[in-house]
């Protein structure tokens, strides 16, 4: 766990967040691959059977791809901000704010992308509503540009 207990500051400082989040992203590939595994014992089962790959997988890759999500999101509010979002809303709400006071980082769609992103990706992580691999990769695609898009605002303000 990456927050302190009981509180929504980090344990860790942003640049060590920014380091954390690039390390889950670059596992996320290896986990959708084995996810691909479906067979067991010579069968072949839908991904919430399971076998050697299957859900737990496709599960720990949702679950990541959300945390990477979250956490630049924390990053680029504290940089702009100079305050941690308390939960989901909260980003939403600042993404919202930081559009309107920044109107140069509007046509990056922050708020958008950040409420479509966080939907797929926690749904697939908690409650299994549409487990396809498929759509998962090209989530994770649209997260790699959203994580760019969010360092090229770093290093610009």
């Amino acid at each position: 766990m990456n927050k302190k207990l009981n509180s929504q500051d980090y344990a860790m400082s942003m640049a060590e967040l920014w380091t954390n989040s690039e390390k889950l992203m670059s596992e996320i590939p290896a986990l959708l691959k084995n996810a691909e595994n479906t067979s067991y014992e010579g069968r072949i089962f839908g991904y919430a059977r399971g076998g050697p790959g299957g859900v737990m997988p496709f599960r720990e890759a949702a679950e990541k791809s959300w945390i990477v999500l979250y956490q630049v999101t924390d990053i680029v509010l504290e940089h702009l901000f100079h305050k941690v979002p308390k939960a989901s809303w909260d980003r939403r709400l600042a993404l919202r704010e930081m559009e309107s006071k920044w109107p140069e980082l509007a046509p990056k769609h922050f708020y958008d992308r950040y409420g479509a992103l966080a939907n797929y990706l926690r749904n697939n992580q908690n409650y299994y509503s549409t487990m396809d691999l498929e759509m998962l990769r090209y989530e994770v695609g649209r997260l790699g540009v959203y994580v760019a898009d969010v360092k090229t605002v770093i290093s610009k303000k």
